[in-house]
């Protein structure tokens, strides 16, 4: 009676061996593109022909050849390896090769401040991958969980989930913008709430951490445009007198052109998250990602003091120059 046989004792090591074998019609050949001695080789295909019940292997002059047994398994072992080269493929990213989508919710502010280093830095690394944002409000409910994108970049920390893990990527402080060519900068608290304001409203709260921080004041400003995004804001301050008090390191992007100072009042410094699904902690593909997203925002530039009485002096030596222009 033919004894059962332990299918799972057939590993990958033992199926390439046998590939080998028939390939070079060699056990020294096969032990030699293994790494290993001739003798181990041997005692390897003693055991697989114990385990099938066949010789597999016969010698015929100086050549191993393959019984009719080997010939039929062949196609079936070729599928095998494969198979197990895949699988071990997925434990292993390589950007250079991928053609991976990679997806992030966000909203404007996450995406001008960061999305589009990503993307570049992205196809530095990985020419043939592509990138798809989504709005946060757009998305659909718990984006994360549902396995809808990668990823989500956030000014604020989720709360009791469990199944979401939390990394800081940078902080912020708020500048308060205005339009160079139609006022000159507040000089005062009393100034800027004198000023009119352009706000970040997306909901009925029109309460915003400034306001709250004023109202512990006593004070207050005279709020006169609510938009969706740092981006409305941006553009109906410009040719106005009116302020904007948003991120600093939307300067160089959103509100480029703008001229701006320290917002005349103590604020809380702003976070910025990146938020993940616990079960992509060990992927390969999204470690990769994560660490480029993270070497982006450690290379975000601020804002500095410097930066802007450059672009104040570069004003004032335009206006000298017209002013001349127009004498001459």
């Amino acid at each position: 009676m033919m004894k059962n046989i332990d299918y799972l004792s057939l590993d990958g090591r033992s199926l390439y061996m046998i590939k080998l074998i028939h390939e070079h019609r060699s056990v020294t050949e096969a032990a030699r593109l293994l790494g290993v001695t001739q003798s181990s080789v041997s005692h390897s295909l003693d055991r697989l022909r114990s385990m099938l019940g066949d010789p597999l292997f016969l010698k015929v002059g100086r050549a191993m050849v393959p019984t009719e047994r080997v010939e039929t398994m062949m196609g079936d072992i070729e599928n095998v390896l494969k198979g197990i080269e895949s699988l071990y493929s997925q434990a292993v990213f390589e950007p250079t090769k991928s053609n991976d989508r990679f997806s992030i919710v966000c909203n404007d502010y996450e995406h001008d401040l960061l999305v589009p280093a990503i993307f570049k830095r992205l196809k530095q690394e990985a020419p043939h991958c592509s990138l798809k944002t989504y709005q946060l409000n757009m998305a659909v409910r718990n984006p994360l969980e549902k396995g809808f994108a990668d990823l989500e970049l956030c000014p604020y920390a989720p709360e009791d989930s469990t199944d979401l893990v939390v990394s800081k990527l940078c902080g912020d402080r708020m500048l308060t913008y205005y339009d160079p060519n139609e006022r000159d900068a507040p000089t005062c608290l009393d100034d800027y709430c004198d000023a009119e304001h352009a706000i970040l409203s997306w909901d009925s709260n029109e309460s915003t951490a400034i306001d709250k921080a004023l109202a512990t004041m006593g004070r207050a400003r005279k709020v006169s445009y609510l938009g969706p995004n740092f981006s409305s804001g941006a553009m109906v301050v410009r040719g106005t007198k009116m302020l904007a008090t948003a991120p600093s390191r939307l300067a160089d992007s959103i509100f480029r052109g703008l001229a701006w100072i320290n917002t005349p009042l103590e604020l809380e410094p702003s976070e910025f998250f990146m938020v993940w699904h616990i079960r992509n902690r060990h992927s390969p593909r999204h470690k990769w990602f994560r660490e480029l997203i993270k070497t982006v925002a450690r290379e975000l530039p601020e804002k500095s003091e410097a930066c802007q009485r450059a672009l104040l002096k570069s004003k004032e030596e335009t206006e000298e120059q017209a002013d001349i222009d127009h004498q001459a």
